[in-house]
């Protein structure tokens, strides 16, 4: 094995080895070794061309399908702006909690917003500059399965409240009497609760929206 190939191995030591992953390791010791090839013929010395062509891809990871070059300040800025967007409508959504249902989740929403507001400007005044290879197959994965968790959440907690309030009715044939507009608000109270906490997929799903859009290069297809 030469140390071409013993280069690329280590390059793909964290990839799967899938029938595509291999056919694109022999691609690309194919290309170095026309690479140090070329160089050679041009007059470097063996050791000189197989270094030169090694120094042309120190890394792999924005050529594997799913990865991406991204622009990592944009896109944890835009991130930050997401989370702080999503939690000041939060605590917007949680005002009527203050007159009807427990008032203490209102106040979380704000000291929620107070903390994303500072973070997203001590972010804003210490940028963080550079690219880094992003996985944006992973970060759909992470978007699908909150998605999934907070599904099952509500259903399991909405079905629950169903229970709770209406099952001794169902039970006994009786039927279901809310009296009053005041009732009638802290019923839908206890299914409102559990709703607001769609703002958690949300954010996630909106991660990786960003993700795509802070691709390196992208503004130039």
């Amino acid at each position: 094995m030469t140390d071409l190939q013993n280069y690329v191995d280590g390059l793909f030591r964290h990839q799967p080895l899938t029938p595509e992953i291999q056919d694109l390791k022999e691609e690309i010791v194919s290309n170095m070794m026309a690479k140090r090839d070329d160089l050679m013929a041009q007059g470097m010395d063996a050791e000189s061309a197989t270094q030169k062509a090694k120094e042309s891809l120190p890394a792999v990871d924005f050529l594997i399908d799913g990865n991406q070059l991204t622009d990592v300040g944009t896109y944890r800025m835009e991130c930050m702006q997401s989370v702080l967007l999503n939690c000041v409508l939060f605590w917007i959504f949680s005002l009527p909690l203050l007159f009807v249902g427990p008032a203490f989740l209102s106040y979380v929403g704000g000291i929620l917003v107070l903390a994303a507001g500072c973070a997203y400007a001590w972010m804003k005044y210490h940028p963080v500059n550079g690219v880094a290879v992003l996985s944006v197959t992973a970060s759909e994965r992470r978007r699908k399965l909150v998605w999934v968790i907070w599904g099952l959440f509500f259903l399991v907690s909405a079905g629950m409240m169903a229970a709770v309030t209406f099952g001794s009715n169902l039970w006994f044939g009786r039927p279901v009497s809310i009296s009053g507009p005041y009732e009638m608000a802290s019923v839908a109270m206890r299914f409102y609760l559990p709703l607001l906490t769609i703002f958690v997929p949300l954010t996630f799903g909106s991660f990786s929206r960003l993700l795509t859009k802070n691709r390196k290069g992208g503004e130039d297809e």
